[in-house]
């Protein structure tokens, strides 16, 4: 069992990495095509953007974002650290 873990563990992310690529490789075309129904072109409505309200967070910063990526990444990292000793006896 264990001789197979790593190889697949490699595959799994490997697909996974390669999906993640080819999702972002394909292109949406910038505007309506003349061949889309016009119910979806009549569905698709413009809001306008609402003005900033003295203190809340700026639109687009990624002040909170940037820590709830450091806390997960730190959810997976230390316990492969504590786990990597145990796994390298075996």
């Amino acid at each position: 069992m264990k001789e197979y873990l790593r190889p697949t563990l490699i595959l799994i992310s490997s697909l996974l990495l390669a999906f993640v690529v080819a999702g972002f490789s394909q292109s949406i075309p910038a505007e309506p095509v003349a061949s889309h129904s016009f119910h979806a072109i009549l569905s698709l409505q413009v809001t306008a953007t609402p003005q900033p309200q003295p203190n809340r967070s700026v639109i687009g910063s990624t002040d909170w974002i940037t820590l709830m990526s450091f806390v997960i990444v730190a959810i997976i990292i230390i316990p492969i650290l504590l786990k990597r000793k145990e796994w390298s006896r075996s």
